[in-house]
């Protein structure tokens, strides 16, 4: 079984753990042959170092970014490398699709910038018409003429099929729900221990996009700069440079002496010494497909604090600390309450964390399944 991965536009934060994981799942197996084309970027080449000396994973690498050149290269050299690598299956790992292509294809829908109704109130209210138009309306009429003839879909939650189905016909379409996450126990931390009479440690882990409109760090910035006032010991741990934040018009500098600007950890060990005692990771996103960042929090046995959103309901539960989306006067009193409630921190984890074994383990658990399902071999 020979499958073209097609990874074009995965560079960084989410796109970079989901990749690497799949590929730890088809690294070494013997019935499949993986053809993983990427854009060549510094976390790509670590994936890229990681696997290359596995027999059965090939790297096709290109210098070249952007929407145009996606559409050109994958409607065209595709076809080139369909014959000369003798392609069973494309897994289309970010959400485009080839209809002139009539080899079989999954696609796996990463991103719902392109299917969120939330998402374009936002623009609307914010008089964002022309990137709108630009950013989200344009490119969705393609994302969607490319899914038209794709009868195979994977999502990572039942709510991203639901957003789907808000834009695009589903009735006879194929959905899969994958798990992109380890379950296993060894991955699972015990609460951390809080005692909120010292240091409040705040992580914000947010990649290099994190000026468009649905990360929404604007409501984190503004929480905290009022928060700033309330004469608490607090830090601020964000996974962005002091440059990127001072050349954007979001972040408030009166939390400079607050703040360690971190830049983009690409060390899972440098990562999990972020989830310590006493830290509270706050998500802002108006829309995630899982919010990895988030279930990352959850595992290393944090506090977590995350928007009101159909998004985090479904897969975090009705237990989370949720506050009102775009509400930074809702997420300081979340804040608040978390401070005034420390005794029940540890349980609260404990339950969101089995809320979340049971859900995974609920969806697929390997590719593999679904590449013999798509192919009925």
């Amino acid at each position: 079984m020979n499958i073209l991965i097609n990874a074009l536009g995965v560079v960084d934060s989410g796109g970079i753990k989901v990749l690497d994981r799949l590929l730890n799942e088809v690294k070494g197996t013997i019935l499949i042959q993986s053809f993983v084309v990427c854009n060549i970027s510094v976390n790509i080449n670590i994936i890229v170092d990681k696997y290359q000396s596995c027999n059965n994973i090939t790297f096709v690498t290109s210098y070249k970014k952007g929407y145009l050149f996606r559409l050109l290269y994958e409607m065209f050299y595709f076809q080139s490398l369909i014959k000369n690598y003798n392609i069973d299956l494309i897994y289309n790992s970010t959400g485009t699709g080839q209809p002139f292509i009539n080899t079989p294809q999954l696609v796996k829908i990463q991103n719902l910038i392109f299917f969120s109704k939330k998402l374009d109130s936002v623009f609307l209210k914010r008089k964002l018409f022309v990137p709108w138009l630009i950013d989200i309306l344009i490119k969705r009429f393609f994302v969607k003429c490319l899914l038209i003839r794709v009868k195979h879909i994977e999502v990572q939650s039942a709510h991203v099929e639901n957003c789907l189905s808000n834009y695009i016909s589903i009735k006879n379409k194929c959905i899969y729900k994958k798990s992109d996450i380890n379950i296993c126990d060894n991955d699972f931390s015990p609460p951390k221990k809080y005692d909120f009479s010292k240091k409040i440690k705040f992580l914000y882990i947010v990649g290099p996009h994190f000026e468009l409109p649905h990360k929404n760090l604007t409501t984190f910035v503004n929480a905290l700069s009022t928060f700033n006032g309330l004469n608490v010991d607090y830090e601020i741990n964000i996974t962005l440079t002091k440059d990127q934040l001072h050349n954007s018009k979001i972040w408030d500098p009166t939390l400079d002496s607050k703040t360690n600007f971190l830049g983009y950890i690409s060390s899972q060990d440098e990562m999990n010494k972020l989830f310590c005692s006493n830290t509270i990771l706050v998500s802002t996103s108006i829309i995630e497909t899982l919010g990895l960042h988030v279930i990352d929090g959850i595992k290393k046995g944090v506090i977590t604090i995350a928007p009101n959103e159909n998004y985090a309901r479904t897969v975090y539960g009705d237990n989370m600390n949720l506050y009102d989306t775009l509400n930074s006067d809702s997420l300081l009193n979340a804040i608040q309450v978390v401070l005034k409630n420390d005794s029940q921190h540890s349980e609260l984890i404990l339950s969101l964390q089995d809320r979340l074994k049971k859900s995974e383990m609920a969806k697929n658990q390997n590719i593999l399944d679904i590449f013999k399902e798509v192919l009925n071999v």
